[in-house]
């Protein structure tokens, strides 16, 4: 299974089955000591598609649900199936239906138990049928039964089951659903700069937890651009909205999603590493969700113009201590090589042919790369070194998959940039922007140093109370070009700023 899309979640869909037929599946440690349930298997129902996503929420949330830890749920986005309770309270005849008033798998009702006692119970999927589903105590079909005291005769039981999240409520005060109306908006204009969106043809959508995450297909929201969205004046927002029934307080993920073949090796989902979230209200209403930037993108994370980078390694390192633990790194026989984001069409393929060769400074072990990273690419280069040496094939070997280097191309004024050397195996991520500094060099001028990058401005202002504070543009990494490399960060960027009285400065991505 893989971690998400939720919080402490994971989760696994199963494909290819035949639709409306019934299976057994456990969660396991990998080596069968610890398994959910524990006894009997979790019987899913296939969807009309003949899949089923299965969830894992490991550990004890102490949400006053049942079972009390280490839930195994599924989806059912529509409500394929019926479910019911029987029990003590009914003579074990199954007719306490529960409905999908809910929707995405909760189903809910109220039975009425006649005269005061401690019953047992489980539920039943169809309703009144023991061949298929059925489980009480935990979701594991055929476990024990659960069980509840009523204290009044007769005495009204509130029952929540939710198949999701792999969890019941029987007897507390079921929460009633809540219809929400919420609006989605994003920014589109860095993608569309880039060449990653095209008005008129792609589209953009919401998939998420609220509609079973269908990527860019059916039942994804799709979003409308309809300028200028709430009134301002950006006619590259694109929004819309969605009615979604669940739980109070309950927490949907999502993500935007958008067809064009830019974002197809992710199945059309936005490059953002965690899933956005936001809370269903506590009662009915409408929520309007902030506007965002497409993969929290903007404008001036792309090149707006061709920049050469020229990357450098120090492979010492490697030669004492090899990052990948099976090879000691031979300056005499091995080659150097370097593969990334930057590469034209993007990351090469990990064999000899397609990566790019790195160039040995005299017998430094320093190797050195220049590589032209064309317009619309963005400023913040994911990169790897590797190791291409006989009696191998796998030459990602310089960290785990995915353990990448980050930089940033901080200037561009020029059409150069160097980045700062590396070490062979330290996976080294660079802040966007910062490290602000200034000190009184002579009457009248204040040195100002800063980390920054296309977009980023300096700013002065005389008091921090009062006063508009005033954004030197000149000072903009896609023009400015003074400074020095002499952090480990890249390019410094450093004024002598007038300053005939106080001065306060400040740093502000302005694009």
């Amino acid at each position: 299974m893989t971690a998400g899309p939720g919080a402490n979640e994971y989760s696994y869909t199963i494909t290819g089955q035949t639709a409306g037929t019934y299976a057994g599946v456990q969660v396991t440690d990998g080596t069968w000591n610890n398994k959910w349930p524990s006894d009997n298997h979790a019987v899913i129902l296939y969807d009309p598609t003949g899949s089923a996503t299965i969830h894992f929420y490991p550990g004890a949330p102490g949400d006053g649900w049942l079972p009390l830890a280490n839930r195994v749920g599924y989806d059912d986005p529509g409500n394929f199936t019926s479910w019911g309770i029987a029990g003590d309270l009914d003579g074990w005849d199954g007719t306490q239906d529960l409905l999908p008033s809910i929707g995405n798998g909760v189903y809910s009702n109220s039975v009425v138990v006649a005269t005061a006692q401690t019953f047992g119970f489980k539920f039943q999927s169809p309703a009144g049928n023991w061949s298929d589903i059925y489980f009480g105590s935990d979701f594991g079909n055929g476990q024990n039964n659960g069980s509840y005291t009523t204290t009044a005769s007769p005495q009204t039981i509130p029952v929540v089951l939710d198949l999701p999240n792999g969890r019941y409520l029987i007897g507390a005060l079921a929460p009633k659903p809540v219809t929400n109306s919420i609006t989605f908006s994003v920014d589109m204009s860095a993608q569309i700069a880039a060449g990653n969106f095209n008005p008129g043809a792609d589209k953009v959508f919401v998939s998420g937890s609220l509609n079973g995450w269908p990527g860019t297909g059916a039942g994804a929201l799709v979003l409308t651009n309809y300028p200028p969205y709430n009134g301002g004046s950006n006619t590259n927002i694109y929004y819309g909205t969605n009615i979604t029934i669940d739980l109070p307080g309950t927490t949907e993920n999502y993500k935007f999603t958008c067809n064009d073949a830019a974002y197809s090796g992710n199945n059309g989902y936005e490059p953002v590493s965690n899933n956005r979230t936001f809370n269903l209200l506590n009662v009915n209403g409408s929520e309007v969700l902030p506007t965002v930037t497409f993969g929290n993108v903007n404008l001036s994370d792309y090149l707006n113009t061709p920049v050469n980078v020229t990357f450098t390694v120090n492979m010492t390192n490697a030669t004492t201590y090899p990052a990948n633990n099976t090879h000691a790194f031979n300056p005499n026989t091995d080659i150097v090589c370097i593969n990334g984001a930057f590469e034209s069409g993007g990351w090469s393929a990990w064999n000899p042919i397609s990566l790019s060769q790195m160039t040995e400074v005299g017998d430094s072990e320093v190797y050195t790369y220049t590589a032209s990273v064309p317009m619309n690419s963005l400023i913040k280069v994911d990169y790897k070194y590797g190791i291409i040496y006989s009696g191998t094939t796998n030459y990602d070997d310089e960290a785990a998959a995915y353990n990448d280097h980050f930089r940033y191309i901080r200037i561009t004024g020029t059409g150069n940039y160097t980045m700062p050397m590396d070490t062979f195996g330290n996976q080294y991520s660079e802040p966007s922007f910062g490290q602000l500094a200034s000190a009184t060099v002579g009457p009248g001028n204040v040195s100002v140093s800063w980390l920054g990058r296309p977009g980023v401005q300096l700013q002065v202002n005389n008091s921090l109370n009062a006063g508009t504070w005033q954004s030197a543009v000149e000072t903009d990494g896609t023009n400015w070009i003074t400074g020095s490399y002499s952090s480990t960060n890249g390019f410094v960027s450093q004024t002598n700023y007038p300053a005939s009285s106080q001065q306060f400065f400040r740093l502000i991505q302005a694009w």
